[in-house]
């Protein structure tokens, strides 16, 4: 694996393996779509985990409902951290393109190889 400089600066690294990934379906297109999803599912199992959980507390402790969530508006503090983790989301969601175009910027495949896979396909 070859760490390459990240979405938000030299301090963020992505690490990406070396050489060619293997396929899952019959395109590249798919497996980052695959990968996407994949990041996405992730996150809603926790955030529906974590969603169960407040219930559950809130039910057994007699605290807040409905009412209550729709009217809250949040504040500035807690609107900077809603941005902090919708970036770390789209940061998991979009690392596979991430990852496709650092390799692409340090791999050094020669023009001929790269033609010869287009006349094979």
């Amino acid at each position: 694996m070859i760490a390459v400089p990240g979405l938000f600066g030299p301090a963020e690294k992505v690490w990406i393996p070396k050489g060619r990934p293997s396929p899952f379906h019959d395109g590249p297109t798919k497996d980052q779509l695959m990968s996407m999803v994949m990041a996405l599912t992730v996150e809603v199992s926790v955030l529906r985990e974590r969603l169960d959980t407040h219930e559950r507390v809130s039910e057994a402790k007699g605290g807040f409902g409905t009412a209550d969530i729709e009217a809250y508006n949040a504040d500035n503090d807690a609107n900077a951290e809603r941005s902090s983790l919708r970036s770390r989301i789209m940061h998991k969601v979009f690392r596979i393109l991430r990852q496709d175009t650092a390799r692409l910027e340090t791999e050094e495949e020669n023009y001929d190889e790269i033609m010869k896979e287009f006349d094979e396909v």
